[in-house]
């Protein structure tokens, strides 16, 4: 039976991406897989029947996404669909008139009253649409939004023109009730804690413990789990069992079930109702109506009605991380954790989870966390049959006494401490890169085989991950143009070795070390910053708490400010030294880096002196020229002669860089733009633009393109992460044609 369902959802997942993406081949691979593995026409019907339902979800998802609707009015009004609270910050959702299918999505500081579920609001403000990710692995504002079909985001203030109904302003109330119980409390630290675990909001959950659960592999326990709702259900079951048996009832299970099924919804509905949740709250609604009922039910059917039901309600809840791990992690500890009692289970439990979940970690952040099997062993425990249970009865009984509320704000407090003393044992987690997640499956393989004894399909699943990850592995001699909004971050790459230039500004420092995971960076042998402007220096600060740095090399001259001082100093005392860049030739693996002098003087710019570099590799070369204007493009002339094939636009595209005579030297075959999409300063300038494309030099943006890469060995190629790869020796490169047109320029 759990077969027959287990098909039913790989049915569903398979059809979505065939609707979505319209990969015929794949509905041809499906069907034929459908005939293979099974002869029983029952079970082939109804997994054709899912990829059916699969690719007409997925189909309506990529019409929904097709469709572009006029820019909505300013104000509008509309209705609102759900209003979630994040720390201080209330995100409302809206579904305007004048397009209901494409909502809204705005942010708040203060909710009034009656501002819930079905309200009526008026919008005055700005909207823009979600953009996708501009990095690999990076945010994806239209993935985070799909699920709740939001298609804008709103700036602006919202009046609220009629306030929603009162059966649905229950849950609001309730979850405002729980929250305003927590912050009375005589323990805020633990009380915060208790925001996380009971409510499901992470950012209520203090910095400190965010940062070290997220270390030791716990992090899921930051947010509202269905190890939680489960763990609650159970205590909440066996306590009215035991109670019912020793009362000499003569039907202990059927009032247990009873018992067990209203303070899991209402926890549900406390929590916000994330996947997670609603994965487990179905899982034992099933297993309760079962008991109810007087039919077994076999835990794995279970989990697979309850992931068919949220892939049919939301096929794109699928590709959320939550969705994944909270499906995975349960069905491995169905199919290997089964059986075992007490410390043996507990063991068997947490190093189970951890394998599974290993290669979600892995896709999803490029880190696997090498405490998860003991912190999950000491912690999840600790969440699940003690600090959630004694936080919902002492939000219950607060009226009355805060003894329970005040036991469960110090457990919190105490499983915080845990986290941290174990997170000081490690230096973080492992970042291994998107790339290894295949890898990470083989453990799970083989644990299939031992527990089957079968080794024919484990061996033949281990060889494939090993061919995908070979196949996965990034590639050498690259450099990455980063997207990080308005300022320069490039990350060369060669032979095991690593090295940035520039950071980009402070808001880029989580982006540009979420991208250096993803890649499997964990170190840097160098990291050049060309010149003191804070576009290209802010993000190292918190960069260098994460990424191990060998050098920090500047121009050497003293950048005005005190920003700059400050860096220096928190660099200095991690051990990192700041001194200015050796000039002249340098080795990174493959890759050959000249280092040009900047250019001195009292009456230069600080754009002016900025450090230039060629990058040459076997097959291509690159000129990066921070942000040189007219007099520091003159100096970098008279010391370098071309040409090359990328050049970096000085200074983002600015109109008074990219002067006709650096055009003519470099001879490029393409240029890239580094700037942020919709930047006040309007780069890169109209007139710089067309200038380059007098010359016939085509122009990847990372605004436009997202990260640019450029592979400087054979192959050697350009492409954008939204633009597909063009081979370098494709671009032409005629200096011909481009001094006849440089000549005709006023």
């Amino acid at each position: 039976m759990s077969r027959l369902w287990m098909g039913a959802v790989i049915g569903l997942v398979v059809g979505t991406q065939v609707g979505r993406d319209h990969a015929h081949w794949l509905l041809l691979l499906a069907v034929a897989a459908v005939f293979l593995v099974t002869r029983r026409w029952d079970h082939r019907v109804l997994w054709l029947c899912c990829v059916a339902v699969g690719s007409a979800d997925g189909q309506a998802e990529s019409a929904w996404e097709s469709v572009s609707p006029a820019a909505l009015p300013n104000p509008f009004a509309g209705e609102i669909h759900l209003v979630r609270q994040r720390g201080d910050q209330h995100e409302v959702i809206i579904s305007p008139d004048e397009s209901p299918q494409h909502r809204v999505t705005v942010g708040l500081t203060d909710r009034k009253p009656g501002l819930a579920p079905g309200a009526r609001v008026r919008f005055y403000g700005t909207t823009s649409r979600l953009r996708r990710a501009d990095n690999p692995g990076g945010f994806d504002q239209r993935a985070h939004g799909r699920p709740h079909r939001i298609w804008w985001q709103g700036r602006g203030d919202l009046w609220m023109s009629a306030p929603a109904p009162h059966h649905r302003l229950l849950a609001t109330q309730m979850r405002d009730g729980a929250r305003a119980r927590l912050r009375a409390s005589k323990h805020p630290f633990g009380a915060q804690i208790l925001t996380g675990l009971l409510l499901g909001d992470r950012r209520a959950v203090p910095a400190a413990t965010r940062t070290a659960l997220q270390t030791t592999g716990a992090a899921h326990l930051m947010a509202v789990s269905g190890l939680h709702v489960g763990g609650l259900a159970l205590l909440v079951f066996g306590i009215t069992r035991r109670l019912c048996a020793h009362f000499g009832s003569a039907r202990p299970w059927f009032w247990a079930a009873w018992a067990a099924l209203p303070p899991t919804g209402v926890f549900i509905v406390l929590a916000g109702a994330p996947p997670s949740a609603v994965r487990a709250g179905v899982m034992v609604t099933i297993y309760l109506l079962g008991i109810l009922l007087s039919r077994r039910c076999r835990a794995l059917d279970a989990l697979a009605v309850a992931a068919v039901l949220l892939s049919v309600g939301s096929p794109s809840a699928v590709e959320g991380v939550g969705f994944q791990l909270s499906f995975v992690a349960v069905a491995a500890l169905l199919l290997f954790a089964a059986g075992h009692r007490g410390l043996v289970a507990l063991c068997v439990t947490a190093v189970v989870a951890s394998l599974a979940t290993a290669p979600i970690q892995a896709w999803h952040f490029g880190t696997v966390a090498p405490l998860g099997p003991v912190a999950n062993l000491l912690l999840s425990p600790l969440a699940a049959m003690g600090v959630v249970p004694l936080g919902l009865l002492g939000l219950v009984s607060a009226p009355l006494t805060t003894l329970p509320l005040d036991l469960a704000a110090l457990s919190a407090e105490l499983l915080s401490t845990i986290a941290e003393t174990m997170a000081d044992w490690t230096d973080g987690p492992w970042v291994v890169g998107r790339w290894t997640a295949p890898i990470w499956t083989i453990p799970i393989c083989i644990l299939w085989g031992l527990s089957r004894r079968r080794w024919r399909g484990p061996l033949l699943a281990v060889l494939s991950l090993c061919g995908a990850g070979v196949y996965a592995h990034p590639e050498g001699d690259t450099v990455d143009f980063v997207a990080v909004g308005q300022g320069d971050a490039i990350i060369m790459r060669s032979r095991g070795e690593s090295a940035l230039v520039d950071a980009g500004p402070q808001r880029s420092a989580f982006v540009l070390g979420n991208y250096l995971r993803n890649e499997g960076i964990d170190r840097l042998d160098w990291v050049l910053v060309t010149h003191g402007h804070p576009d290209h220096f802010r993000g190292l600060a918190e960069l260098s708490k994460s990424v191990d740095i060998g050098v920090v090399w500047f121009n050497g001259y003293p950048t005005p400010g005190t920003e700059w001082q400050r860096l220096k100093s928190s660099l200095g005392v991690r051990g990192i030294p700041v001194i200015p860049a050796p000039v002249g030739l340098h080795q990174l693996g493959y890759l050959k880096i000249t280092i040009f002098p900047p250019l001195v003087g009292p009456e230069v710019s600080e754009n002016d002196a900025s450090i230039a570099m060629q990058v040459e590799g076997p097959n291509g070369s690159i000129l990066l020229t921070g942000d040189l204007e007219s007099a520091g493009e003159a100096a970098l002339l008279a010391q370098w002669a071309g040409p090359v094939d990328i050049l970096k636009a000085p200074h983002h595209g600015s109109r008074t860089s990219s002067g006709s005579a650096l055009l003519r030297t470099a001879c490029a075959r393409a240029t890239v733009y580094s700037a942020g999409h919709g930047n006040r300063y309007g780069l890169p300038h109209p007139d710089v633009v067309a200038r380059y494309a007098r010359l016939g030099i085509p122009a990847w943006r990372t605004d436009a393109d997202g990260r640019i890469r450029i592979k400087l060995s054979h192959p050697a190629r350009i492409e954008g992460y939204r633009r597909p790869a063009v081979p370098l020796r494709e671009l032409p490169r005629s200096c011909a044609q481009q001094v006849r047109a440089v000549a005709l320029e006023p």
